[in-house]
């Protein structure tokens, strides 16, 4: 789930639920993928400690860093924790990041981030060109008290509104809280978010996808797309589609599409979730459960032209009617409705800076626009990226594209969780893209999971109520 172009490092995530497809636990190790050498083994990681979870959340970052945030340990992701008597999922605390240059993993605190320092299955983004080393912008999935058992059915958990947007300043080591407005998404968990910049940097887009909502109501669950415009941090419905989805994951592919991966329609009986495969590439815009979005023009397609996708990122008028500008920048929403919960946070997103400079000249372009943002390196890219030419992607945040006619070995008895990935792997692959848990083909998959008391990755003693401890 992390890599550095030439590597991928896998870590976390649970075995198979497919029937008859129950491997044993894999050995609680990070394992590395050299794509050179096109083989697995057991990578030799430093840093702070960590273990298995499952059910967090992952974005690249600049500097060669990767960020996890939340997850839950589980009999699913643990042999040993598999064999405790009356083991029952628990959250932990935590955001781990790793550093993919020197293979270590930090475990940071998150008791700032929310009243229980717990998140699962939320939405998490990156903007590098904000503050020092760039903010990490989260929201919605949901929470529970770390070190308790929890069902995992919603009705038990606290769903996390799409209102409260936190940021963290990965810097200076600081949560910030934001309230949002505009047209609010429903509360929902399981969704997907990728990120794209204005050309002149006055506005970041983050665009939204998907996911399920926490009661058993499916008008809970839409198909739109959603726009949160920072720093302004208002929400703009794009779209009015009905094709809901949940359990996939979204990337910028290029500098102005974002591809969607995996997934699945929700669906609910008496709040006992079950997963129907056939909508995994049933519906026409996700055939082989592909899905490709123009964020210019703010529509489906069922091919990719990287001439097209070389192109800078253009504001959909949809966007720049509410936070002002045109095409390109010039955002004269800058401020969230009821101002800033802070000073900090208003210098933090440069605010004042990005007034001096729209009044200047509202149509400069910075030297690298798309700084900071995950995109596809389009010189490596196929000449055109149908979904029909796709057979399987594999899992890992990339930095580059890897074509191959080959299936890529796993590692024996390897984890299989939830789906990351970013800069394509492409690959002719046995591998489905259907989601955790569903019915269906296997699957490559895999992401990181957490730690506890305040950071993620040690060990909580292993029973139904324990106690926490910090280390800050």
């Amino acid at each position: 789930m992390f890599s550095n172009g030439t590597s991928v490092w896998l870590y976390g995530g649970g075995v198979s639920l497919v029937p008859n497809l129950q491997p044993p636990f894999p050995p609680n190790n990070v394992w590395r993928y050299d794509f050179p050498n096109g083989q697995w083994s057991q990578a030799l990681v430093g840093g702070d400690p960590v273990q298995r979870l499952m059910y967090g959340v992952t974005t690249p970052s600049g500097n060669s860093k990767a960020f996890h945030l939340g997850g839950v340990k589980s009999p699913d992701s643990d042999a040993v924790f598999d064999a405790v008597p009356d083991r029952k999922n628990y959250m932990v605390e935590g955001l781990l990041e790793f550093d993919e240059d020197k293979q270590t993993f930090r475990n940071i605190s998150t008791t700032g981030m929310n009243r229980m320092g717990t998140v699962c299955k939320g939405f998490l983004s990156s903007i590098d060109a904000v503050g020092s080393q760039g903010i990490l912008v989260a929201f919605g999935g949901y929470t529970f008290a770390a070190g308790k058992a929890f069902d995992e059915l919603p009705v038990s958990l606290e769903g996390q509104t799409m209102q409260n947007i936190t940021t963290y300043d990965i810097g200076n080591d600081r949560w910030y809280h934001q309230q949002a407005t505009g047209d609010i998404p429903s509360d929902r968990y399981d969704g997907c978010s990728t990120v794209v910049s204005a050309v002149d940097q006055t506005s970041y887009s983050i665009y939204v996808f998907g996911g399920t909502g926490m009661t058993s109501d499916p008008n809970d669950d839409d198909g739109a797309i959603y726009v949160l415009s920072v720093p302004s941090f208002t929400w703009i419905r794009v779209t009015n589609d009905s094709d809901q989805r949940f359990r996939h994951t979204c990337h910028l592919m290029g500098r102005n599409h974002m591809v969607v991966v995996g997934g699945h329609k929700p669906s609910r009986n008496a709040l006992n979730y079950h997963y129907d495969i056939s909508t995994c590439d049933g519906n026409p815009n996700f055939s082989q459960g592909l899905g490709i979005f123009s964020l210019n023009d703010h529509d489906w397609r069922t091919d990719y032209d990287p001439a097209i996708g070389s192109t800078p990122y253009m504001i959909h008028s949809s966007i720049s009617k509410i936070i002002g500008g045109n095409a390109t920048g010039g955002a004269t929403k800058r401020e969230p409705v009821q101002g800033f919960s802070s000073d900090e946070l208003r210098k933090l997103l440069h605010v004042d800076k990005l007034a001096s400079n729209t009044s200047t000249n509202s149509s400069s372009t910075p030297t690298n626009p798309t700084a900071g943002l995950e995109t596809v390196p389009d010189s490596q890219s196929p000449s055109i990226l149908g979904t029909g030419a796709i057979a399987g992607i594999a899992v890992g945040i990339l930095r580059r594209v890897y074509i191959s006619t080959a299936t890529p070995p796993m590692p024996p008895s390897a984890p299989i969780g939830d789906l990351y990935l970013e800069r394509r792997y492409r690959a002719s692959s046995p591998y489905a893209l259907c989601s955790y848990r569903s019915r269906c083909r296997p699957r490559i998959t895999g992401g990181p999971r957490r730690k506890s008391g305040g950071r993620i990755g040690e060990d909580v003693p292993e029973s139904r109520d324990v106690e926490l401890y910090r280390e800050i």
